[in-house]
């Protein structure tokens, strides 16, 4: 807004001069509009993961529930559950030894990638007692809390699912190892 306030100033000005200076402002304000439409054009990747998450059909919660693993890191499943209505299942294993959720960011969920995104991209310092450790792990972004002897692993699988890990007496490093990220291949395949 600020720019085009100073660019109308600016036309105004040459406008009362010579014809020379009509021409040079008419080939600035065709500079300018060239610009804004390329800016406009081009969308970021986070844009692009938002609008073609908005397009998608959230999956139900008989899809979510089926392509569950039923073993995470040597654990059976104990059980798993849907939250009805938000497309979304949340697991436990091993005696409640390790939590695992799984969010369908399609439709009007695509908020979770947004929050997710948007945090990623600012990780508050860390503390002596809370350790926030943001990196990006075989092209995932992931982002890591390590408290108390207990991590929370947050990341975004296929640009689609919200997945949070929890996990006690490992820390983040430890936890990604563990994790074979390749028993969520059922939600890959449901990602169409």
């Amino acid at each position: 807004m600020k720019t085009i306030l100073k660019f109308t100033i600016v036309l105004v000005l040459m406008a009362s001069c010579n014809s020379e200076a009509k021409k040079g402002t008419k080939d600035a304000l065709k500079a300018v509009e060239q610009t804004e439409e390329k800016s406009a054009d081009k969308l970021s990747d986070f844009d692009k993961i938002t609008n073609e998450l908005l397009k998608k059909t959230p999956l139900t919660d008989e899809e979510l529930l089926a392509a569950f693993p039923i073993e995470l890191m040597g654990y059976s499943l104990d059980k798993v559950n849907a939250i009805p209505y938000m497309q979304q299942v949340v697991g436990q294993f091993g005696g409640r030894k390790i939590s695992l959720s799984v969010a369908d960011a399609a439709g009007k969920n695509n908020s979770l990638v947004t929050t997710f995104l948007g945090f990623y991209s600012y990780v508050p310092p860390s503390s002596e007692s809370n350790k926030l450790i943001k990196i990006e792990r075989n092209g995932i972004k992931t982002i890591s809390e390590f408290k108390d002897n207990e991590t929370e692993m947050r990341l975004l699988f296929d640009n689609r699912y919200y997945i949070t890990l929890s996990a006690k007496a490992l820390n983040p490093e430890e936890l990604w190892k563990a994790l074979d990220i390749h028993i969520l291949r059922g939600y890959k395949d449901l990602n169409k």
